[in-house]
């Protein structure tokens, strides 16, 4: 049995951590939470690189945003989710590290492998916590978070990154065989045009609530505030135009 830790972060492929809540998951092994990710597949069918590839790149990232533990559940990719089995092993990895919070990709996005690991995490994180399915003890995340890959969604909260950008886009780049320069076949997101997007949707997110950079993250219902948002905050030299009043 591991260690329970705070968060438990699911990607469909490697990467998709680090791109869409890289610096939220920053923020939080910096404040002492502990935080493992579960990479459901290797991106074996990706255009460009190989899985030892991405398999040396994503131990990287991992030092880079400083991960307790990650994993790699081995999912076929391109076919996440399409087996009985896929949500049996979402279930052992929450039960095994008992998580406050779950964290996974939007359940829309074009990619299917994203939208699918978002359905699949949600359908298995409620069906961790009854104790006549699959093995082991029963947990129930406090909290199921979904972030952002390609599918814009109207965010239920964005978290400030501002303080940690360069070390989430470094955990970014340690993907040198999907978004750095390479001989091999181009691909839509293999170019600077991909990182300058994620740069131009975060300063997008962030002038939503007056800081530099946001990751904007959905939930379904109301999340519990033990103050009123903003209460006590001088700003700390925080930008602070915000497209909201």
């Amino acid at each position: 049995m591991s260690a329970p830790v705070d968060i438990l972060a699911f990607g469909a492929h490697p990467d998709d951590i680090e791109i869409g809540c890289g610096g939220s998951l920053v923020l939080a092994t910096d404040a002492g939470l502990t935080v493992a990710v579960a990479d459901m597949s290797m991106g074996e069918m990706a255009t460009r690189g190989t899985a030892e590839q991405r398999q040396r790149e994503r131990d990287r990232a991992a030092e880079l945003l400083g991960l307790r533990m990650r994993m790699t559940m081995s999912m076929p990719d391109t076919r996440i989710g399409s087996e009985p089995a896929h949500r049996d092993a979402v279930i052992g990895l929450i039960r095994e590290f008992r998580p406050k919070i779950v964290l996974a990709p939007f359940f829309e996005d074009r990619h299917p492998d994203h939208s699918a690991a978002g359905r699949l995490v949600r359908e298995s994180m409620f069906f961790a916590g009854v104790a006549k399915v699959g093995a082991g003890a029963p947990h129930r995340p406090q909290r199921l978070y979904h972030y952002m890959l390609h599918h814009p969604f109207e965010p239920s909260f964005v978290v400030d990154v501002s303080s940690v950008w360069e070390r989430r886009m470094a955990a970014v780049r340690a993907y040198e065989s999907q978004f750095g320069a390479a001989d091999e076949a181009r691909t839509e997101i293999g170019n600077s045009e991909f990182l300058n997007l994620l740069e131009a949707r975060a300063r997008f997110y962030g002038a939503m609530t007056g800081v530099r950079f946001g990751e904007p993250f959905y939930c379904r219902g109301p999340v519990a505030a033990r103050a009123l948002p903003g209460q006590g905050d001088d700003g700390g030299g925080a930008w602070r135009y915000r497209m909201f009043l």
